[in-house]
Parts: structure tokens; C-alpha cells; sequence
């Protein structure tokens, strides 16, 4: 038998295998479809579907043949933040606009904005209030595509989409679900007050579970010419960021990890439930792990955009001048570097800068910045979570490269290791499933 992980990411559906034994099976991959409408970019939960079906067919027919059948599937996803609607019957009734995407103008009226943003619902949600969330969007197509908003009927995410196309069950993860704002933290049930402020069903998101648990059995008749283990089940998964922590952590564990790709996102893991006040400032995230009561506050910086940005205006291009620049001498003196997370007054901005300054100054000034930023929000995240850190991994395909993780080094002056998976999404969700089979079995001495 073996087991199925499946990382279904902005740009990439990745899905790899392990076998009985634990032995990894090599990573396929292909683009996650997008549609473009009106000048926006969305993804449509049904073409992510059929896409699933065609590469998971093959997979189990060519690399993972020897291993025999398949008994169980986990997955991790970008944010809940891409939700998509349906009705009843599962049918899509609206996609998902991609989650750094907005819409050209608001929907939320500013009260409801404000009361969504501020300490008090902080306290609730876990979650500081932005445009691509789901108050925000879902308030969008009510207001403007009224004719289809009386035929939806959940609002779910692309990993609860596909367990409910395997399973026939409408399951949420609850590193997923908090994401929402509608979704009380500590008790995981929804939260009547935003309910009714937004005039949203409590049914209108499935019930949370949480990493690891059984979402149902795979239904034979969804993975034609796949051969099924009797009882083949779909085990959680959770958020993307979660899950690749979780695989992260069997090899080198830790209670902070540091992972770029388009997005840096910072990530603490604590027992104690953080203190909202201080958290609520910083603006940090603080949502569920794989692990029952424990938690993870996360933090993003647009890091690996604003390194394609000076690769493309100061080098054309070309990463490898770009980071042997990182490490060089270079006079910074002066240059100050602010980045504004909203976007709404730009990526990142550069002041002061002298005279003759090179290439090498601008990049170091800009990495020197994000990095001490980045360490800053560790400090007072590990502060908040009564955490002391000992060391940090990097994740991510930016930290693939020694000068990144150098230039960390000299920076954070701590102990930080680079993790070597290169989808740590995709193997923390065969991981899950793995792990999840064997204790539902009561196997588990032979993990």
C-alpha cells in the first residue's frame, strides 16, 4: 500500500507518494489552472478537480505501481482566504478570486470594516482584517452578482472542496476555517455575532476538524482506475504553511520557522494562547497547528516580490548577480528602506539614497531591512507565545540559496538551519496521512 500527499499551491499542484515503509516516492507537479475575467485572476475549484484526477490516475500507474493500493490522502492548500461557492449539490456558483487579488472597490461599509479589524473581534477571530478574506469577498458578490448569491450554499476552501469530491463529507481544517473571521478561535465553533453582523448562515461553513482526523472514506467511483486499499480514507490536512511545518519539524525540530517563496511568512509555534493585545498590534495571525492546543502566530512579508522587483529593475533579471551582490562590500550609508505591507502605497520604498550608490548597496540595504524586521517580529512573537528561541529553520526556495541563508546568519546571529525538502507541503501531507492510517488502524507501533 502506500499513501498520497497532494500540495495544491498558486502556481503548482504538487503531489508525492509514501509507501508502507515510509520510503518517499518522486514529486509530479503541473500548473494549478487559473481563469482570467474582467482583469482578475481566480481559480475554479472544479478545474483544480479534474486536474487532480488526471495527474493522481497516473501517478498510481506509473510511480506508484509497485507499492500497490492506495489507502489514504491528505492535503494542504493555499489560505482559506481563496474560498469558493457552491450550492447544495456541490456545483461551483462562483470561483475564487486568487488571494493577491482585490476587487476595484470595497463592499464592507466602513463600521463593519473598523469592528472587523479591532482588538475586540481580534480577540475572537485570531485574524487582523483585510480585503482578501471572506467577509470582504463574499460581501462582494452579494452586492454585485445578487442573482447568484441566492444559490450558495458554502463557502469553502480548495482542501475541503476536494475531501467533500472524495468523500461525499463537508469537512473544514481548522487551520483553514479561523481564517475566515467567522470562527471563535479558542472553541472553533462560529461565532453568532459576526454572523449576524455580515447576515451569514452558521451553515454556511462546514464543521471544523482538525489536522490528522478522518474525513471519510474515498468513494471508489471519484478515482476511476486508481486501486483502492479496503477502507481507503481522506485523513486532514490544513493550511499550506502548517502542513509544510509539520514536515519540516520531524527532521529538525523547532519552535520557529522562517519560509520565502512570493511571500515570507514568519511562524512561532507555542502551547499558551498568545496575548491578543500585543499580537493584535504587531498584526500577526494566530491560528491552529497539527497539534491539539497548541497554536502558531505567522507573519507575512511580500520579501520574495521584492526580490523579483530589484532583480528585475537593477539587474535584468538575473538572480545570481543579484544574491552574489548580497554578500559583497558595499556602502549602504544612509538609505532607508520601508515596506508597506497593504501594497496600497506600493511594494516597498527607498529613500535617501546618495550619489554613485551601486546595485549591491540598494540590495543589501533592502535584505539587511527585511531581515532585521524579520527578527524583531520573532523576538516579540516568542515574547507573546512565553517562547525562547533556541534556533530557526528556513524553508522555502529562497532559503535554497547559501547566500540567503548567510546573509540570515550574519544578520539574526542565532543558530538557523535551511531545511533540503523541496515540497515540504506536499510530504507533511503524505506524512498525514501516513501517520493518521496507521493510528486508525492501531498500527501504531510500526511508525
Amino acid at each position: 500500500m502506500w499513501f498520497l500527499g497532494i500540495d495544491i499551491g498558486t502556481t503548482h499542484i504538487k503531489i508525492i507518494g509514501l509507501s508502507e515503509d515510509g520510503v518517499l516516492l518522486p514529486v509530479k507537479k503541473c500548473r494549478t489552472p487559473i481563469l482570467q475575467r474582467d482583469g482578475l485572476t481566480f481559480h475554479d475549484a472544479q478545474d483544480v478537480w479534474q486536474m487532480l484526477v488526471i495527474q493522481l490516475t497516473d501517478y498510481a500507474r506509473t510511480a506508484a505501481r509497485a507499492h500497490g493500493p492506495l489507502a489514504a490522502i491528505s492535503i494542504g492548500t493555499f489560505g482559506q482566504e481563496e474560498s469558493v461557492a457552491v450550492n447544495l449539490r456541490g456545483d461551483i456558483v462562483y470561483p475564487s478570486l486568487a488571494w493577491w487579488e482585490n476587487y476595484p472597490a470595497a463592499a464592507l461599509d466602513n463600521e463593519t470594516q473598523s469592528w472587523l479589524d479591532s482588538e475586540e473581534h481580534y480577540a475572537i477571530s485570531g485574524m487582523r482584517s483585510r480585503p482578501n478574506q471572506s467577509p470582504e469577498r463574499l460581501s462582494w458578490i452579494r452586492q454585485h452578482h445578487e442573482e447568484l448569491w441566492n444559490h450558495i450554499d458554502r463557502w469553502v476552501d480548495f482542501g475541503t472542496f476536494i475531501m467533500w469530491r472524495l468523500t461525499g463529507e463537508w469537512r473544514a481544517p481548522s487551520s483553514q476555517l479561523t481564517h475566515s473571521q467567522c470562527i471563535d478561535l479558542k472553541s472553533m465553533q462560529p461565532h453568532e455575532p459576526t454572523l449576524q453582523q455580515l447576515r451569514l448562515s452558521p451553515t454556511l461553513f462546514p464543521t471544523p476538524a482538525d489536522t490528522g482526523e478522518c474525513c471519510g472514506e474515498i468513494h471508489a467511483q471519484m478515482l476511476p482506475g486508481v486501486e483502492l486499499y479496503p477502507g481507503a480514507c481522506v485523513f486532514i490536512g490544513g493550511h499550506d504553511q502548517i502542513v509544510g511545518a509539520l514536515a519540516v519539524q520531524h527532521s529538525q525540530p523547532t519552535h520557529v520557522f522562517d519560509s520565502i517563496g512570493t511571500s515570507e511568512y514568519l511562524m512561532v509555534l507555542t502551547p499558551h494562547f498568545p496575548d491578543t493585545s500585543a499580537a493584535w498590534q504587531l498584526g500577526v495571525d494566530i491560528e491552529r497547528t497539527w497539534k491539539a492546543g497548541e497554536f502558531v502566530m505567522g507573519c507575512a512579508t511580500p520579501s520574495g516580490k521584492i526580490i523579483q522587483t530589484l532583480a528585475e529593475l537593477l539587474y535584468q533579471g538575473d538572480y545570481d548577480h543579484l544574491f552574489n551582490d548580497l554578500l559583497t562590500d558595499a556602502d549602504t550609508r544612509g538609505v532607508s528602506v520601508s515596506v508597506d505591507e497593504s501594497e496600497a502605497q506600493g511594494l516597498f520604498s527607498l529613500h535617501h539614497l546618495n550619489a554613485g550608490i551601486r546595485p549591491a548597496g540598494l540590495v543589501q540595504a533592502t535584505l539587511n531591512h527585511i531581515a532585521d524586521r524579520a527578527y524583531q517580529l520573532l523576538t516579540q512573537m516568542c515574547e507573546m507565545g512565553a517562547i525562547r528561541p533556541q534556533d530557526a529553520v528556513l524553508m522555502g526556495s529562497l532559503f535554497q540559496r547559501s547566500e540567503m541563508i548567510e546573509h540570515r546568519k550574519r544578520r539574526w546571529k542565532m543558530p538557523l538551519f535551511a531545511s533540503t525538502l523541496t515540497e515540504p507541503v506536499a510530504m507533511g501531507a503524505a506524512m498525514i496521512a501516513r501517520e493518521s492510517w496507521f493510528i486508525a488502524t492501531h498500527r501504531e507501533d510500526q511508525l
